[in-house]
């Protein structure tokens, strides 16, 4: 099999970021950005034969707040941190009644560009951006969580989801089985790097998080290519995370950052494709709205590295699913 670069992207708007991100003037401004941005990297995926698996939160799929009321499941998650419940949100009245006056908690319109740009699958992020590995989550609640996205998703697109990514990337093995019931047959995982190891919000100490940031400017450990896709018990497949396309920072990226960053990704790139493997590269499309004009070319040189290794080694373009459409 040639070497593939795998694209995914968590589609969440405001679901993903409530926690810590309000809706104040910077916020909305934040995400009408990045919904203009949708439709440009969707174009730029057309012109340049690129496949990429949007995994999108269920809630994004509604036409309306009722319609999200309709598909809340019975047993709703407890976590211990109550910031982190979604459904706070519609107690405390911050949901408008549809896209058109809630653009930050609604995107059927985006869906459908989706949707109608060829090599593009629809994956889920869950129906309320849920957290697995978060004290107090429980399988119940999560088992009727991903029921509900498969639910919205079959009612307003006729579409059975075959890709989940879970947010945060808090995955664990004894999740698999759930996953596979809940019809799903690939999930992202986590690169098998110890400061990339899923683990609640609340336990994601400093080291770890010094260490991902420098990782993606230098290398600290073994590639994160893979060879192959590998499937487990439940028969799900799981398809490692390689790198997190982490957006320009201007602290950080506006004297040479940048460059070794991007030049980290084609580095990456240039192994996995030199030696048969995949690599699997993601972000979420509001990271972009940091600085969209940088992002974009940033996106740009990734992909023209990508036409290069395609074109040299028979690099294909692929999302979580195989010919994805």
């Amino acid at each position: 099999m040639p070497p593939q670069f795998i694209l995914s992207l968590d589609f969440e708007l405001h679901w993903g970021v409530f926690d810590h991100t309000p809706l104040d003037e910077k916020g909305r401004k934040y995400f009408l950005t990045t919904r203009a941005l949708i439709p440009e990297i969707l174009k730029l995926f057309r012109q340049e034969n690129i496949c990429c698996t949007w995994a999108t939160v269920g809630m994004l799929f509604a036409e309306s707040r009722e319609q999200i009321r309709q598909f809340f499941p019975d047993k709703k998650p407890l976590y211990k941190n109550p910031k982190l419940d979604a459904y706070g949100l519609f107690e405390k009245n911050q949901v408008g009644k549809n896209e058109k006056e809630d653009p930050f908690h609604f995107a059927p319109s985006l869906i459908r560009q989706i949707l109608d740009t060829p090599g593009q699958e629809l994956g889920s992020h869950t129906f309320s951006h849920y957290y697995c590995l978060e004290p107090e989550a429980d399988q119940r609640s999560f088992g009727q969580d991903l029921a509900a996205a498969q639910g919205i998703a079959n009612e307003n697109f006729d579409l059975h989801l075959k890709s989940l990514v879970l947010p945060r990337n808090q995955f664990s093995d004894d999740l698999t089985e759930m996953i596979r019931q809940a019809g799903f047959s690939a999930v992202r995982t986590n690169p098998d790097i110890w400061f990339w190891k899923s683990a609640a919000t609340g336990d994601e100490g400093m080291t770890k998080k010094f260490c991902r940031l420098a990782d993606h400017y230098v290398p600290l450990q073994k590639t994160t290519a893979f060879e192959e896709n590998g499937a487990t018990k439940a028969n799900l497949i799981e398809i490692p995370a390689s790198r997190f396309f982490r957006p320009y920072i201007s602290k950080f990226d506006k004297y040479g950052g940048q460059i070794l960053k991007i030049n980290r990704i084609k580095n990456e790139m240039t192994a996995a494709a030199t030696t048969g493997k995949n690599y699997h590269f993601w972000w979420h499309p509001h990271n972009l709205a940091t600085h969209p004009e940088k992002n974009m070319i940033a996106l740009r040189q990734i992909i023209r590295h990508f036409q290069i290794l395609r074109d040299k080694y028979g690099m294909e373009s692929r999302g979580m699913i195989a010919g994805s459409s």
